[in-house]
């Protein structure tokens, strides 16, 4: 037997079962009062020692807890949107100012503010200490009640309910009294606001284990400036290569901060889902492409005019991708602007609506304008842009031009060590130098629902809705209310962490309520947390994580970090970016000269020597509501609705493909005209598929390797033992037609199922060397069984022995063959893998007996031995197709034979 090595994946058996969820409790309320380089010490993209310039999927991943649904009983969720209200058991009336803090007068007019709901459900008290108490414990699921802040409006006293296989099943006011609830461990947050988990869309982990360089040695052009050491510049030296222990450390930083994902360019299984890396922790989607270098540039190669570089990426190249991130402009001078003229026309054209800019510094209004049409994204890093340029992405003019803004770290060196500390630099920036105009909620939204539309997720994560993944984090908002709760959060204020419903980290009291975990105590400025992570790191524990990134920078800080990145935007002789009476937005442009003097524009140099004006009105485009039309006269251009179809990004059920309409026919919470499929999919369910189109690569249906699948009422045939990583089962139709069976990889988690259960599985299609499989599974036992409603398949065994004529068809099927003899005993020598061949050249081999050598079923019968008959399932493993018996009963010798391979 040979399963060759493995790397463990995480295994989340489950099913999707979603209550009925209508929030018939509900009062509404009428208003929202939320008062990169070449060497390995180059930066991000060292061509070595870093990460690869484009990110490819790995097939790694940690050993998990198995839970399983069986014979589930589903309810599909009900959603009803309209293009200004949502309706509840009234109406949800949105207001046009979002006053969290009494300051923020949201001056994007055109962003919805979403409506608050006061839920009549039991009231809850502030416990003594903390923000939360665990008010019931319960054999299975989560649910907790506070402040919820949901995609379309914000439930005062609602609740979130997550099933016992980490999947949303409840958002709203009538979570509680779902019958699931009664058996979840119940948590009261009276002061808690709860969140999804925050997404960093743009890191460059593999660079974690430096300090920051504070304030900066200089203000830089272009990234190849810092980079490279061109234009005058010296070199920024920062050390790649860092270690499991310091990027798993990196990885809880972020969960400190509330993050449950991350886009980073690299990772290690378990904690963050690493949205890029394909180390997704069970969440069957497709991986997003985080692209450092699309001209291929990483030598610091330049252009100003031209599209010359030497590797640019085509429009072709792409066009498959789920979620294509590429770094373009990131800089303030003309080689900056032309690599995004180069990648925005002709068949090099990567603007699309797979795509997020990564920085987009270097643009000119009329740039900008043309990224909404496509539906692309921006991910705004401002901590490392100002730190290195001493400006950063024109934010209000990629608003503007509806742009959707997610906000991302960069990497410790110039950007922010976690998510709270990029969101206060972007607050500071919106309150000193933006004049307000984003308000708290749309801040909240770059680290939510942006940054899912920014890494291709957000049919799964950064929004709680039913069929979501629970990635949840709950924030104190004792002091501050709703969204700000989060924008303006400190570290001791983040109580609860959760991926899939699995708790990581929160107060100590919170994470007491839940079993069978082990955890350890960290005090947070003076807060008592723990940290349970060591069961899904493999083992390594928080303390061992925080001695490895120590040893160049602190895991975490109590306010202001040490030397962190200033987010004050200053250039030596041109501004230095602080507010005086003459110019109020720190800009260097006296106010009485300032064509936007509440707004921070200084030139450009990609305009030298003038404030950016595009259509000459005297208006800014930083200030301007219409920067191409001199008449203001322009029709608005929303960043909350990229399809503009009228409805919000937060309660459209197709975001990217307009249906004014909203019409959701199967009810699954996604709109008609992006469904395709026929069935209930709700969340990141896949629509069914059968095996049948996932085996045979002619049929029409036939999905790409790395596709999220989802098969229904098929049989278990073979497990493999519960030993190793290489564990997993076999399912099969039952039809026995070509083509109709398939193996289900489970890497080092066994799930409790046995031959003859029904089973459905949602999971990831994989080639792995000639074996085709669906790793990163979820199951529901639909049906528990002892026996087989079908009998093997009867096959000549040549024609199923390697090479054979229906070798590939029967692949994974339950088969028998008969009146065979032993040809060779060992066709593995001089090694021996306890495998012998047959008549036919059919290899028979112990994966589904023992695995191990000597045990159960081995090769000690001499050639000659005569045998009956061998049932089994037919499996492949380095190059050769192998039949694999299952039971003893499932070999039958000849009448004659005195020797027994399965003594």
């Amino acid at each position: 037997m040979q399963f060759g090595t493995r790397p463990s994946l995480v295994l989340l058996v489950s099913a999707i079962s979603l209550p009925a969820c209508n929030d018939d409790t509900s009062t509404p309320t009428a208003s929202d009062t939320d008062t990169s380089s070449t060497g390995t010490t180059d930066g991000p993209g060292s061509e070595t020692g870093a990460p690869p310039t484009t990110t490819t999927p790995t097939t790694t991943g940690t050993t998990s807890d198995v839970t399983v649904t069986t014979s589930p009983t589903t309810t599909e969720p009900t959603t009803e949107t309209s293009t200004d209200t949502t309706t509840e058991t009234g109406t949800t009336t949105e207001t046009g100012t979002d006053t969290d803090t009494g300051t923020d007068t949201d001056t994007d007019t055109g962003g919805p503010v979403d409506g608050v709901i006061e839920c009549d459900a039991p009231p809850l008290v502030p416990p003594a200490e903390g923000t939360c108490e665990v008010l019931a414990q319960g054999p299975g699921g989560t649910l907790i009640r506070g402040t919820v802040l949901g995609p379309d409006a914000t439930y005062e006293n609602g609740a979130v309910l997550v099933d016992p296989s980490g999947v949303i099943a409840c958002v709203g006011c009538d979570c509680l009294d779902l019958p699931e609830a009664q058996a979840a461990t119940q948590l009261g947050c009276a002061q808690g606001v709860i969140s999804p988990g925050l997404i960093n869309p743009h890191d460059h982990i593999s660079f974690a284990a430096n300090a920051p360089i504070g304030e900066g040695v200089d203000r830089y052009e272009h990234r190849h400036d810092w980079r490279v050491g061109k234009n005058g510049h010296a070199k920024l030296t920062v050390p790649g290569g860092a270690s499991a222990a310091e990027m798993l450390a990196a990885e809880f930083r972020f969960i400190m901060s509330g993050a449950t994902s991350t886009a980073a360019a690299g990772g290690r299984p378990g904690l963050l889902r690493n949205l890029d890396m394909g180390l997704l922790e069970g969440l069957p989607i497709p991986v997003a492409n985080s692209d450092t270098f699309p001209l291929g540039d990483s030598n610091g190669w330049q252009e100003t005019s031209d599209c010359g570089y030497p590797n640019v990426t085509l429009t072709s190249e792409m066009a498959d991708e789920n979620a294509y991130l590429p770094h373009i402009a990131e800089g303030i001078d003309a080689s900056a602007r032309n690599e995004f003229v180069c990648l925005s026309q002709g068949d090099t054209d990567v603007i699309a609506g797979q795509t997020a800019i990564i920085h987009a510094i270097g643009l000119t209004a009329a740039d900008t304008a043309t990224i909404h049409p496509d539906r692309a994204r921006v991910v705004w890093s401002p901590r490392s842009n100002v730190v290195l340029y001493g400006n950063t992405a024109q934010a209000t003019v990629l608003d503007t031009f509806g742009v959707p803004l997610a906000l991302g770290t960069d990497w410790v060196a110039s950007g922010s060590m976690n998510m709270l500390r990029e969101l206060r630099c972007a607050d500071e920036l919106n309150t000193t130098y933006y004049n307000n105009h984003f308000s708290d909620r749309d801040l909240w939204n770059m680290v939510t629902l942006n940054a899912a539309l920014a890494t291709g997720s957000e049919n799964a994560i950064g929004v709680l809705r039913p069929g979501y993944a629970g990635d949840i984090s709950v924030f104190d908002g004792a002091e501050l209310e709703r969204h700000a709760a989060v924008v303006r959060a400190e570290l001791p204020g983040v109580v609860l962490v959760m991926r899939g419903g699995l708790p990581l980290y929160g107060d100590a009291a919170v994470m007491a309520g839940f079993d069978a975990m082990t955890c350890e105590d960290i005090d947070v400025c003076g807060r008592a947390k723990q940290a349970c992570v060591s069961g899904d790191t493999g083992g390594v524990t928080y303390a061992q994580m925080k001695a490895a990134i120590e040893t160049t920078y602190p895991m975490f800080f109590c306010g202001t970090p040490d030397d962190e990145p200033t987010c004050v935007p200053s250039r030596p002789g041109e501004y230095d970016g602080l507010p005086v009476a003459d110019d109020l937005d720190g800009d260097g442009i006296l106010d009485a000269d300032d064509n936007c003097p509440n707004v921070f524009n200084p030139p450009l140099l990609i305009e030298p020597g003038v404030q950016p004006d595009a259509d000459g009105d005297a208006a800014g485009d930083a200030c301007d509501p219409c920067p191409l039309d001199n008449t203001d006269t322009c029709t608005f251009v929303d960043a909350d609705d990229m399809d503009d179809d009228g409805v919000p990004n937060g309660a459209d059920n197709c975001i990217r493909i307009a249906n004014a309409d909203q019409a959701d026919a199967d009810d699954d919470g996604k709109g008609d005209e992006c469904d395709s499929c026929p069935a209930a999919n709700p969340g990141y369910s896949p629509c069914p598929i059968s095996i049948e189109a996932i085996r045979d690569p002619n049929h029409p249906q036939h999905p790409q390797d790395g596709a999220a699948v989802k098969v229904v009422g098929a049989y278990v045939t073979g497990i493999r033992p519960a030993m190793g990583n290489s564990r997993g089962f076999h399912i099969e139709t039952g039809t026995q037609m070509p083509f109709t069976g398939i193996f289900v990889f489970t890497g080092n988690a066994s799930p409790p199922v046995k031959v003859g259960d029904k089973v459905d599985i949602t999971g990831t299609y994989e080639q792995y060397f000639g074996l085709d499989e669906i790793s990163y599974p979820q199951v529901s036992i639909v049906e528990t069984g002892d026996v087989l409603p079908f009998d093997p398949l009867p096959v000549d065994p040549a024609d199923i022995a390697t090479g054979g004529p229906d070798a590939t068809a029967l692949q994974s099927m339950l088969v028998v063959v008969d009146m065979l003899s032993i040809t060779n005993q060992n066709p593995d020598a001089p090694m021996d893998f306890d495998e012998f061949s047959v008549t036919g050249n059919l290899r028979i081999d112990d994966g589904l007996s023992d695995a191990l050598k000597d045990m159960q079923l081995a090769n000690a019968c001499p050639v000659g031995t005569e045998i009956e008959s061998i049932a089994g399932v037919l499996g492949f493993s380095f190059d050769n197709t192998k039949l694999q018996p299952r039971v003893k009963s499932d070999l039958v010798l000849g009448p004659n034979n005195m020797c027994n391979p399965w003594p």
